[in-house]
């Protein structure tokens, strides 16, 4: 015998949010569990599990309920720990960079490595300030336009803008240091 549509029960509902709480007692372990098997350090888990449970509290009056909360949760996980991966990276890289740049390649080199050190803070003392500052974070320190943007309050397209004016003036600056070198070698 066939049920008729009119008295199939009802489709099942997705989870209501509940409070931050519930949530957190309810799913911690569950956030723990999705965030080390994608791939978060079993050193960093709990951090990450602190991070996701704040985008969570964040982001719960937004939920609205078009996916379970298990559903929801995880793809929270993810980006967490993609984030993570990309931190982790980023500041492997950097670190990678400082070591190379303490690694003697000649007896000479500490000597070398202090003039260009030298000449490099006299170039950049030439840059207008805020030029000077985005300049260093981009060039020196890898940081991406929308983190400088975040960091100094400001408008991507203004970080572009006062990085393109800053590489110009050094340009400039490095050509007449250039040039007065050539003239002091003569």
């Amino acid at each position: 015998m066939t049920v008729p549509p009119a008295a199939a029960s009802p489709p099942e509902e997705p989870d209501s949010p509940g409070d931050l709480a519930e949530i957190y007692r309810e799913h911690h372990d569950f956030m723990w569990r999705s965030l080390r098997r994608l791939g978060v350090d079993a050193a960093d888990v709990e951090d990450a599990v602190h991070d996701a449970f704040l985008v969570v509290a964040r982001r719960l009056p937004e939920f609205a309920g078009r996916s379970t909360l298990r559903t929801w949760l995880f793809a929270i996980a993810m980006r967490v720990a993609q984030s993570r991966r990309r931190d982790h990276q980023r500041e492997a890289h950097h670190m990678r960079q400082y070591e190379a740049s303490l690694t003697p390649r000649s007896p000479a080199d500490p000597q070398r490595r202090h003039e260009v050190s030298v000449t490099l803070h006299q170039l950049l003392a030439g840059l207008d300030e805020d030029q000077r500052a985005v300049f260093i974070m981009i060039e020196l320190e890898n940081m991406t336009a929308p983190e400088i943007a975040a960091a100094l309050e400001l408008k991507v397209a203004t970080v572009y803008s006062r990085l393109r004016l800053a590489r110009q003036a050094m340009q400039r600056a490095v050509t007449r240091y250039l040039a007065r070198s050539q003239e002091r070698t003569r």
